[in-house]
């Protein structure tokens, strides 16, 4: 009789093992080439030691997201004092100390870099940040300080034509960011979901082109879906524009790589050397941007050139190392210089602005104020991004006192009490919380998840019964309601979800299976990379349907609302899209989204995550899983370690002496 087979335990562990045991084989093989190499230098054991203990500490960090280590955090760890530990690997011969004002090029780095404030790097990332805080801290000097009075009203009258008459005697801060926009070459624009950051972009573009109707205008985001929903939103806000500029607006957007020409070696076609041949850049969703893409894309563009990087500093940061836009977009800050010219083109008073725009130079006797927080107990160093930065707080797609709204505002603050009472249990709210924290989702929360779908199913059979029905429909009754999970493997993850929702719905429409163990009609996939040849993308959805002949095809629609039509056999690497992770997720919003939480605790759950869950609902959001495990992950937000923003500080610093 032979013995059952014994299911190990559902441990954190276990949970995150998949795609960790690949980045743990780089980050020993990595170690051993350091160790080796340090022994061909003729590195006593000391060195030699330290040389592989850093190098498997720092590609973990990493591959982890962050762009680096502090080393005294490394030392503390093996028990020793930084200067030893420093001292060790500089003698190891593969670790090389920098300072920011030694302009070292990349080529004469050793593999380890130690900058001046004991951040240990590897080589390209060291590269990457400095050459990102270069281009940003170039960019952003000197922000509108050479607009004369007449420029000023110039953009004032603008503003006021494309964004209508003022709306009573508070700040509108979407007319703050655009006056930032038209007078700086960068402009930073942090909002939640909601809170019109298309809407700023889409007046500050007919600003622009009301001034030079050939503007050359580019729309970028990190993902092919990210960059599609953004130019289908601009389309749909245009026509509040007179005819002739709306006809100017870009009809096309493009992923990062595709803007930058990447080629067959990886790298970039447009440079430092070859500048973007665009007078804006518009970048949505930049929070997704790592260190290295940030890096490329600063150094492209064209000198005299507007950057304009719109994101949620509170949404989920880059998958790579870095959280670029969180950092950029940290803390605000107006000169007093800025202040009177925002408050001059916006016919605001300035003893009104004043208290409420975070300023780099507080006037004499008044407190510095941050945008809506109590006055520090002391004035903080001007920013490196002065008069570059806005925050937009008014949601216009749900009020901020509705249920989601509180939930959001509760997970961005951290406080895990007013967000677990945000959280309805019995269901009769907007935002619920359903007690599910078992190993699997039980059958009844299983059966909770593919109701959601039920309208899909319905749309999908009325689809097959009329050959000449719209297949289009089917992207409105889908995007309606989704399942999004933390994590994608597990009982609880992606993968797992999306197996067993499809046999539900498949069950609730009656259809078979038609191609292997996966394809049937109406099974919706999400495309994992692009394919510039098919014209698909990273994000992109599709649904397949049967065609004339009987033979499934994945319909995909397009931007102006047209479909096309793929072969499953031709498609790139994709997935079921039932549910999707929450980093897929960014970029899109749905009326109604199911979070399902892992039954343990693990890495990947932070507030970041919860929150970008949360505010891809427009109407209506689910959680499923334990309420312990749902305050653990907004207790815990994403730190990634960093040294772009003290880099900037110090390059203005210099460039002010």
């Amino acid at each position: 009789m032979s013995t059952p087979a014994v299911t190990p335990p559902v441990t954190p562990d276990l949970v995150e093992r998949a795609g960790a045991d690949e980045s743990a084989a780089l980050a020993e093989g990595f170690a051993r080439r350091m160790k080796a190499l340090a022994i061909r230098l003729d590195a006593d054991e000391r060195g030699v030691l330290w040389a592989e203990r850093a190098a498997l500490a720092l590609s973990r960090a990493t591959a982890q997201g962050h762009v680096c280590l502090p080393l005294a955090t490394l030392a503390r760890r093996h028990d020793e004092r930084f200067h030893e530990a420093r001292d060790a690997l500089l003698a190891s011969g593969v670790a090389c100390l920098v300072r920011d004002d030694a302009r070292a090029d990349a080529a004469d780095l050793l593999p380890l870099v130690i900058d001046e404030d004991g951040r240990l790097y590897l080589a390209r990332y060291f590269d990457y940040e400095r050459r990102l805080a270069e281009a940003l801290v170039e960019r952003s000097r000197g922000a509108g300080a050479q607009m004369l009075p007449r420029a000023i009203e110039a953009q004032a009258a603008r503003i006021a034509r494309y964004f209508g008459p003022r709306a009573g005697d508070d700040i509108d801060w979407q007319r703050v960011a655009a006056f930032v926009a038209l007078a700086g070459r960068l402009t930073i624009v942090s909002g939640g979901p909601g809170t019109g950051k298309t809407t700023t972009v889409v007046g500050v573009l007919a600003c622009l082109l009301d001034d030079d109707p050939q503007l050359r205008i580019a729309l970028a985001a990190p993902t092919g879906k990210a960059a599609q929903r953004m130019q289908e939103a601009l389309i749909e806000r245009a026509d509040k524009l007179p005819p002739e500029l709306a006809a100017r607006l870009p009809r096309t957007s493009f992923t990062l790589q595709r803007l930058l020409g990447v080629q067959a070696d990886g790298r970039f076609r447009h440079h430092r050397d070859n500048p973007l041949p665009y007078d804006v850049i518009v970048v949505d969703e930049a929070s997704m941007i790592d260190v290295a893409l940030a890096a490329h894309l600063l150094e492209a563009v064209a000198p005299s050139s507007r950057l304009v990087m719109l994101g949620d500093k509170d949404q989920l940061s880059a998958v790579e190392a870095g959280a670029v836009f969180a950092e950029l977009s940290a803390e605000p800050s107006f000169s007093g210089a800025g202040v009177a010219r925002i408050a001059s083109a916006l016919a605001l008073d300035v003893k009104k602005l004043q208290p409420v725009v975070p300023h780099a130079e507080p006037p004499s006797g008044d407190p510095q104020l941050g945008l809506f927080d109590a006055p520090p107990e002391a004035p903080g160093p001007a920013s490196a991004l002065t008069d570059c930065v806005v925050w937009l707080q008014k949601n216009y797609r749900f009020g901020l006192d509705s249920d989601i709204g509180r939930l959001s505002i509760a997970i961005r603050d951290g406080d895990e009490k007013a967000a677990l009472h945000a959280l309805d249990a019995s269901g009769e709210r907007a935002a619920a919380l359903f007690d599910d924290g078992d190993t699997a989702l039980s059958e009844r929360t299983l059966a909770r998840l593919a109701k959601g779908f039920a309208p899909y199913a319905q749309a999908l059979l009325a689809v097959l019964e009329d050959e000449d029905a719209d297949h289009a429909q089917l992207f409105d009754a889908l995007n309606r309601y989704r399942v999004l999970c933390a994590t994608r493997k597990g009982p609880r993850g992606v993968d797992e979800v999306n197996a067993r929702i499809a046999a539900k719905v498949r069950e609730q429409a009656g259809i078979a299976l038609a191609l292997g163990a996966q394809w049937f009609a109406g099974r919706p996939v999400i495309v994992t990379r692009n394919d510039y040849a098919l014209g698909l993308f990273n994000g992109d959805i599709g649904i397949a349907l049967p065609g004339a002949d009987g033979l499934l095809r994945v319909a995909f629609r397009m931007a102006d609302g047209a479909l096309r039509y793929v072969s499953p056999a031709a498609l790139p690497p994709h997935d079921t899209a039932f549910a999707l992770t929450v980093h897929k997720s960014q970029g899109s919003e749905f009326e109604h989204a199911s979070l399902v939480l892992p039954g343990v605790f693990v890495r990947v759950l932070s507030r970041e995550l919860v929150y970008t869950a949360i505010t891809r609902a427009k109407r209506r959001i689910d959680v499923i899983g334990s309420a312990a495990i749902f305050a653990q992950a907004v207790r815990e937000p994403t730190q990634r370690d960093s040294g772009l923003a003290a880099r900037m500080q110090r390059l203005s610093r210099e460039i002010e002496r």
